[in-house]
């Protein structure tokens, strides 16, 4: 009896063990991986994740995760290639030139995103299915009127097809930020797959020549995903850039710093400092005048 008693014993003492794996395994928060999918200048895509997971009520970032990308199914044959996340939690692998004979083959497509296991999360896994689609744009200056013009058209079969109803933006590539070229920056495209808007930023800087970028593209579209195209146009005003460097400027060294600002600091530290000794040299009277005072009274 004690025997069977010490056995049960034992397997009150595994299974504990295994309940407590479990809920280890159970309390993990779930990780969420975002796939998205671009194609710029009608070259080879590129695949984005995003890895997030939902704590204390809201989603955060989740840096370092390895993720694996298949185009397709999840085999050996079909990857793409593996990412580590960002400590913002994203990541983005070009296409391997190994996989153009399998990219030329298909129109639709999936793209799978597999993260691999580790101690503070379970694997996951998301994908995004698109159709391949293509964009193009061209710019139009006749009587001084300036508009650009963009189309996107989707593979059927061996075919590039006109697609309508995309929305598309067509926007002025600048470092911080984008301008649209006219009233508006979105527009949808028609039966023929087209958009067309009118250039009204007429005074906008260029480089040196003139040249401006202006890109035409999808965001995120569902059926599409993220297409976009770059074409320069010398529809901006030539930048001079002025060399300042050796002449007095706000912005130069200390020692070429504007006159005016050096008579303006000079003249409130001259200042500042003048307040303080007048009020030394009171203090001082007074001390001198309180001697003398007590000097008398004796």
């Amino acid at each position: 009896m004690k025997l069977l008693n010490n056995y049960k014993l034992f397997v009150v003492f595994i299974a504990g063990i295994c309940c407590n794996a479990v809920i280890a395994q159970e309390a993990k928060p779930r990780l969420l991986v975002e796939v998205g999918y671009h194609l710029t200048n009608n070259q080879f895509p590129s695949v984005s994740v995003f890895t997030k997971a939902k704590i204390e009520k809201k989603f955060v970032a989740v840096p370092n995760i390895t993720v694996n990308v298949y185009l397709g199914q999840e085999a050996d044959s079909n990857l793409l290639g593996t990412i580590k996340t960002n400590k913002e939690g994203r990541g983005e692998i070009n296409f391997p030139v190994s996989a153009k004979s399998l990219w030329d083959t298909v129109s639709q497509f999936t793209l799978l995103a597999s993260t691999v296991a580790d101690k503070n999360y379970k694997s996951a896994s998301g994908e995004v299915s698109a159709t391949k689609a293509k964009i193009f744009i061209d710019t139009v200056n006749v009587d001084g009127t300036r508009s650009i013009t963009a189309a996107v058209k989707a593979k059927k079969g061996n075919d590039w097809v006109p697609v309508k109803d995309v929305e598309t933006k067509i926007i002025i590539k600048r470092s911080v930020g984008n301008l649209s070229v006219g009233d508006e920056e979105t527009f949808t495209t028609d039966s023929t797959g087209q958009v067309t808007a009118e250039f009204k930023k007429t005074t906008i800087p260029g480089d040196k020549d003139g040249n401006i970028v202006i890109v035409a593209k999808t965001e995120d579209n569902e059926l599409y995903g993220s297409i976009s195209i770059e074409q320069k146009a010398k529809w901006g005003v030539p930048f001079n850039g002025e060399n300042t460097f050796n002449r007095r400027t706000l912005f130069a060294t200390r020692d070429k710093a504007p006159l005016w600002l050096l008579l303006l600091a000079g003249s409130i530290f001259i200042s500042v400092w003048s307040v303080i000794v007048y009020l030394i040299m009171q203090i001082a009277r007074i001390r001198k005048l309180g001697i003398e005072s007590h000097a008398g009274v004796d």
